[in-house]
């Protein structure tokens, strides 16, 4: 079972998760289903239609993306991704380089 995040006003899904997206952005709802796998909302357009009281889709549909929509949709995932990355890889750098200014340094000098 995955987690589709999609927009409230459009229906359309933006994202899906293998765990509970947690915060779900604002504007942003999700409802869980079988039907669909991580990365489909790249290759397709998926409008979350109806969602029952368990929380489940009851009722989708799909529609083919192109194949210039579907490579800039790819593109822009694998950027999202890198930059995340990158973003902990600088928090990481951040955190060492603090502890040599705070630890390592004063005991070379003292």
């Amino acid at each position: 079972m995955y987690y589709l995040e999609y927009e409230n006003d459009t229906k359309i899904v933006t994202h899906i998760h293998e765990k509970l997206p947690s915060p779900i952005k604002e504007g942003h709802s999700v409802a869980k289903s079988d039907q669909f796998e991580i990365g489909m909302e790249l290759e397709f357009m998926i409008t979350v239609d109806t969602v029952n009281k368990e929380g489940i889709v009851s009722a989708s549909s799909t529609t083919k993306q192109t194949v210039p929509a579907y490579q800039l949709l790819q593109k822009i995932k694998e950027l999202q991704d890198d930059n995340s990355s990158l973003r902990n890889q600088n928090e990481a750098l951040t955190l060492t380089l603090d502890n040599i200014l705070t630890d390592v340094i004063p005991t070379l000098l003292g």
